[in-house]
């Protein structure tokens, strides 16, 4: 989760930079719209919203994206996507950050999850979560590992959402005060 947090943040002059380095890197709404292969998605892909970089929608995307990333299910792409869309969030933020979970952080993450799950549920015999045997078990440790995935889930996507958040308008209240732009 640091990892996306940390190229976005400028260690040698310690300020955090989204936007302007969001900015370089993401497509423009109308180079979305010229896209031919992307017309097949309809008007959704079209609103101005979805590729906004403005706090409000890119916190929004954090916290989509962070959320889904913790849910132990395929295509988490397609949910966090849909989910931008209905929420008029930053699409690419909640699209990129769903890669935290991944094939070297999903077995950490599941162990986690299910750990939460069953020390909020605490089963009266609970199966010992070992990955060789998971699908076998799958209907003993199902609740388990999806309760402490939403926790685990809302939890980090309220903290980094309110992490960015903070370094975000830190940031801007900084520059405010070095550039004689804003006096």
């Amino acid at each position: 989760m640091t990892l996306c947090l940390i190229k976005f943040y400028n260690f040698n002059k310690g300020v955090f930079l989204p936007r302007k380095k969001l900015k370089k890197i993401l497509p423009t709404h109308e180079k979305i719209k010229e896209q031919k292969l992307l017309k097949i998605f309809g008007d959704f892909l079209h609103k101005r919203e979805i590729w906004s970089l403005s706090r409000k929608k890119v916190l929004g995307g954090v916290f989509i994206g962070i959320f889904v990333a913790a849910l132990p299910m395929p295509f988490q792409m397609v949910l966090a996507s849909l989910l931008a869309i209905i929420f008029n969030v930053n699409l690419p933020i909640s699209f990129a950050l769903i890669f935290i979970s991944n094939p070297l952080t999903m077995p950490f993450m599941f162990y986690i999850e299910y750990e939460i799950g069953n020390f909020i549920l605490n089963p009266p015999n609970p199966v010992e979560f070992n990955f060789d045997s998971m699908y076998e078990n799958f209907d003993q440790i199902a609740l388990s590992l999806y309760l402490g995935s939403i926790i685990l889930g809302l939890s980090s996507a309220v903290f980094l959402r309110m992490l960015v958040n903070f370094l975000w308008i830190r940031t801007v209240r900084k520059d405010r005060k070095t550039n004689k732009r804003y006096k």
